[in-house]
């Protein structure tokens, strides 16, 4: 479980893609003292679990369903990740409740300076608009954000300084793919509807 707090930005440090196996390494030095295999990280939205660890880096194996669901598959060597360390008891929930496992995949329509502000526009798919409410909460690659307003495709959003500057956001660019994770409490009441 996590909270869509992004704790630092981090480098994909190599890829390996072979038949066998997917697996990406990253350098998370920040957290030697803390992290252990079979930990869970959250990356760009995606929970993970340490398969290894060598000095630095940490090893994390994608399995065919990580790579068939979320934008994970198309990350490179030297690339910037959003990265969260699951929730404890001792931290502050300061964005919502998240799982680490992706909904779907949206696209950046567009983001636009305003102020000192951004506005994001995050083309989604229009089966899941029942999970999106106005000032809601939505996780975008892994980043607790509020809903703006909502269109027919697409979703609004609005960046504060402090987001852009601590997140993989300011590495937008239109056409880009995200992974999205719907509110958590607003699944549960869809599924209890159907009951």
């Amino acid at each position: 479980m996590f909270t869509g707090i992004i704790e630092q930005v981090a480098k994909i440090d190599f890829i390996s893609n072979t038949s066998n196996e997917y697996v990406v390494s990253i350098n998370l030095s920040k957290y030697q003292q803390d992290l252990k295999i079979g930990d869970s990280v959250c990356v760009n939205g995606v929970c993970l679990t340490i398969s290894e660890i060598k000095n630095e880096l940490y090893y994390f194996n994608l399995s065919p369903e990580t790579i068939k669901l979320t934008t994970l598959s198309g990350l490179k060597e030297n690339c910037d990740v959003n990265i969260e360390l699951p929730l404890t008891l001792n931290k502050f929930i300061s964005g919502h409740i998240t799982t680490g496992h992706i909904d779907s995949v949206g696209t950046v329509k567009n983001i636009d300076s305003q102020k000192d502000s951004w506005l994001l526009e995050i083309e989604t798919e229009k089966k899941f608009k029942k999970y999106i409410v106005k000032k809601g909460s939505i996780a975008i690659d892994g980043i607790s954000l509020t809903i703006n307003d909502v269109s027919d495709t697409s979703i609004f959003l609005m960046i504060i300084p402090h987001t852009y500057e601590n997140t993989c956001i300011k590495k937008y660019k239109t056409g880009i793919k995200v992974n999205i994770e719907y509110d958590y409490i607003a699944k549960h009441i869809e599924m209890l509807k159907h009951d």
